[in-house]
């Protein structure tokens, strides 16, 4: 059972339900809380689902005749691949979808006198805290495998891939640290901020190319998320939502035409895999027909997520999203590498029989990570407190945490993983969740309360149009 009361802050409606002692009831409840668009959550997850599924079928890994260890990226070798990743490529869909719900929470913070700097700080710190323990576990796998006479090009390309996934936390991390200031430009003029950061993105593409320096391309992890993430703060002030389905379809066509013609008569390439690191324009204009084609789909997805099982599944995954995401590859390459260790036969990669064994991996890998998430999920939890406990955040600590975060994943992305790294990646992080320790990143609200917020009517005060399909009402 529980208990519910009602209170007004500001020109918000609360109301604060204390949850039952259920987790499963508490999770579930937390996917319909105020403010939050249940089917964001839903394509989050799906987009979760979508990469750890296209990782499995990517690493492939045999013992030659000379007892080399050989790892391909089997899913690249199959010629129907790239026409796949069109669709299948869903890291633009996933920023998008963050620039929205981003979006939302900052107006939730700011109503409530939040500060940029606590809302910074408390993404940074979710994000933050679950990626120390994977660079632990890596700097010790690293130890392991290279006291275990691994050759040293074998333990680099396995530690190297099973790290890969960490661009991400550089690209979000420094994504979310701009929502409030993006969010503000966009409330001043949403046309040229959007428009500056295309242009900026199109600009390094152009000397990139020019040049032949795919170092350049690095710069873009700043303007071709920003961008993307942008898409998500128009999406939150309901721009897609009040289009048209034609105009949503005409939208999700062009999008595609145009990705047609920059990779055919322009220098991307077709494979939306090959634009992702470092980031290319091309997937921004297919952030544009995939988050088209999700407003299309929104009441569909939206009666999927009025189903208790599926909000269940949904509120789990997305309370450990970043866990599963950053561990989903390490616990792929460790099945892999004891099956390697086994006597059983292995079938080679890209055969009939390998692909048939699949499924049986992908769930032996689902088993572990849900292990892991309930023992490791606890790191994405933020702290809580009463509004009493309250300490201002400082920005300059906000500023270094954030810092403290970027760096690590960066130097990944840019030079590969190996010991020395791992560990200094590892003290780094530490670093950024301990340096905030003085300051107390609270919510309003005890723990085992959530709050519902609900938007009032009126449009005259600024508020959300009851049309809007990605109302929360």
């Amino acid at each position: 059972m529980s208990r519910s009361k009602a209170h007004k802050d500001g020109g918000w409606q609360a109301r604060v339900e204390l949850a039952s002692d259920d987790p499963a009831e508490v999770a579930a409840s937390a996917v319909s809380s105020a403010g939050r668009d249940p089917v964001m959550d839903l394509a989050r997850v799906i987009c979760l689902a979508l990469v750890v599924s296209g990782h499995l079928l990517m690493l492939g890994a045999f013992v030659s005749g000379h007892n080399a260890l050989v790892i391909e990226r089997t899913l690249l070798l199959q010629p129907w691949f790239t026409p796949v990743t069109w669709i299948a490529q869903v890291m633009p869909l996933f920023f998008v979808v963050g620039g929205f719900a981003g979006a939302r929470s900052w107006r939730r913070t700011e109503a409530r006198g939040g500060s940029p700097a606590e809302f910074i700080l408390g993404r940074v710190q979710r994000l933050a805290r679950p990626a120390v323990p994977l660079l632990a576990a890596l700097a010790v796998a690293i130890l392991v495998m290279q006291l275990s006479g691994l050759a040293p090009t074998a333990v680099a390309q396995i530690a190297s891939g099973v790290a890969s996934p960490l661009w991400f936390l550089a690209a979000y991390t420094f994504s979310q640290a701009y929502l409030p200031g993006m969010a503000a430009l966009h409330a001043i003029a949403p046309i040229r901020t959007l428009a500056g950061l295309a242009v900026a993105a199109i600009a390094l593409d152009v000397l990139r190319y020019s040049t032949g320096i795919v170092a350049l391309g690095l710069f873009n992890m700043i303007f071709v998320w920003l961008f993307i993430q942008q898409l998500g703060i128009w999406a939150e002030g309901g721009w897609f939502a009040a289009r048209s389905r034609l105009n949503l379809v005409i939208l999700a066509i062009a999008s595609y035409v145009t990705l047609g013609v920059i990779t055919t008569l322009g220098p991307y390439p077709a494979n939306m895999l090959d634009n992702l690191n470092p980031p290319t324009v091309a997937l921004a204009v297919l952030a544009m027909a995939q988050f088209a084609i999700l407003t299309l789909l929104h009441p569909l997805l939206k009666r999927a997520m009025d189903n208790r099982t599926v909000q269940l599944v949904v509120a789990g995954v997305s309370s450990r999203l970043m866990t599963v995401y950053l561990w989903h590859l390490p616990v792929l390459a460790l099945i892999v590498g004891v099956l390697l260790l086994t006597p059983l036969p292995m079938p080679a990669p890209g055969s009939a029989a390998w692909w048939a064994t699949r499924p049986l991996i992908l769930l032996a890998a689902i088993l572990a990570l849900v292990g892991i998430s309930r023992v490791l999920g606890r790191f994405e939890q933020p702290a809580t407190s009463r509004p009493s406990q309250r300490i201002p955040v400082s920005d300059f600590i906000t500023s270094a945490s954030t810092a403290l975060v970027i760096i690590p994943p960066f130097i990944v992305v840019a030079f590969g993983l190996n010991l020395g790294i791992a560990l200094a990646g590892a003290l780094l992080l530490c670093a950024a969740v301990l340096l905030p320790r003085g300051t107390l990143l609270v919510r309003p609200l005890a723990k085992r309360e959530l709050v519902h917020i609900d938007e009032q009517h009126d449009t005259a005060e600024g508020q959300r149009d009851p049309e809007d399909p990605f109302s929360s009402r």
